[in-house]
């Protein structure tokens, strides 16, 4: 385990890696440039074999804080990140993503009490094409169940408040996080910044894994009473599945 200075940061960014070493890379890149005393990186590594390791430990300029070790998937490792965190707001970035927001133009807004600030994403493909810019003003808590308006990568949330992510769920668990906060603390308690927060590259573990993320969907929405909703949802994903399917091989 490295550790970093012991100093009061504003913000805290938590990366979690797990045998990618090269999309690693990338994101300390993408933060080196803005290190300094009001930023503290965390590294969570799941006992990476593939190099990781060494590349966090010839890094240690710019990672503050690391560990590996063996986790229960993306959400026990990113609740490790959060016991380890010092700065008043969080931001989680995965391995390969880049931040690209300049920190000093949000100290501002990082400095008031909101819940959670959040901004805009630039959608990647891995040949760096922009597919569609995601994040916009939440204006209702119902677009939380209805889909996912805003990017996880996108959102400072606020230490002391965010609690930890429901291990129940493998790929949805920060949409459920997300949600429980502005239940709780409401809308005027969040902040949107116009601006590209991050590069985040799709291809992740969510559309890798589609069919599990809308059970979890599915889940979340009857948890919620919506059964409903989770009716419609159960349909349209049947039906995609399988008559949507069958039609394009007819």
């Amino acid at each position: 385990m490295g550790e970093g200075r012991d100093v009061e940061t504003l913000l805290s960014i938590i990366t979690v890696v797990y045998n990618a070493a090269e999309d690693l890379r990338k994101t300390i890149a993408s933060v080196k440039p803005q290190h300094g005393d009001k930023l503290q990186f965390i590294v969570i590594d799941g006992a990476s074999t593939d190099g990781t390791v060494d590349l966090i430990k010839s890094h240690e300029d710019v990672v503050d804080c690391w560990i590996s070790e063996p986790d229960q998937g993306i959400y026990d490792a990113m609740n490790k990140g959060i016991a380890l965190s010092k700065g008043k707001y969080l931001l989680f970035l995965n391995a390969k993503d880049e931040l690209v927001a300049n920190l000093s133009d949000l100290e501002d807004v990082l400095s008031g009490d909101y819940v959670f600030v959040y901004g805009k994403a630039n959608m990647l493909e891995d040949d760096r094409r922009v597919v569609y810019v995601k994040g916009k003003p939440l204006n209702s808590l119902r677009k939380l169940l209805t889909g996912t308006p805003l990017c996880h990568q996108a959102i400072f949330y606020r230490r002391d408040l965010i609690g930890s992510y429901d291990l129940n769920y493998r790929i949805m668990a920060d949409r459920v996080l997300t949600h429980a906060l502005v239940e709780k603390y409401g809308l005027s308690k969040t902040f949107f910044i116009d601006l590209p927060i991050v590069n985040y590259f799709e291809g992740g573990f969510s559309r890798q894994n589609y069919e599990r993320w809308k059970r979890e969907e599915i889940q979340f929405l009857e948890c919620l009473g919506e059964n409903f909703l989770a009716l419609y949802k159960r349909i349209a994903f049947y039906f995609k599945k399988y008559f949507k399917k069958q039609f394009r091989v007819n």
